[in-house]
């Protein structure tokens, strides 16, 4: 901001200088004016080579933003994509486990029907079984107590 400086001396130096009488003219020291106008000519192209790098330097930055936000937004669409994908999963793994249960289910209704053939099958095998054997306790029992104990 050194120019800004240079120039408000410039008018106090207007500002202060005489008046010339019926004129809108004034007297200025000239080696002054001069000298401010050299300052002037150092300080203008090294404040526009450092509005330049500023300028320069804001443009990195806002593209280095812009990059940044848009990796940032490429993430959470990515993420929302991933939970999507983890959401779809958990729906395909429930109706998998679902689907499971259910065949488990009718797998061990057909066990226990088999189950209860096979006890009736054998149970029924039993009694035919105890009732021979019974039928040749009784024979032997009747024999043996038969007209007069076989005397």
């Amino acid at each position: 901001m050194e120019i800004v400086y240079l120039i408000d001396r410039l008018e106090s130096l207007i500002n202060e200088a005489k008046r010339l009488p019926l004129t809108s003219g004034v007297i200025v020291n000239q080696d002054e004016f001069l000298k401010i106008i050299d300052q002037m000519r150092i300080n203008i192209p090294l404040e526009i080579r450092e509005a330049r790098r500023l300028k320069e330097e804001r443009k990195e930055v806002i593209a280095r933003a812009q990059a940044e936000a848009e990796k940032i937004v490429a993430e959470a669409k990515g993420q929302v994509d991933g939970l999507l994908t983890d959401e779809e999963l958990l729906k395909a793994a429930r109706e998998e486990s679902a689907k499971i249960i259910e065949q488990a289910r009718r797998e061990a209704e057909k066990i226990r029907k088999g189950a209860d053939e096979y006890a009736i099958e054998v149970l029924g095998q039993l009694q035919d079984q105890l009732m021979a054997l019974q039928t040749t306790i009784q024979n032997g029992l009747d024999y043996l107590q038969g007209p007069a104990s076989r005397e």
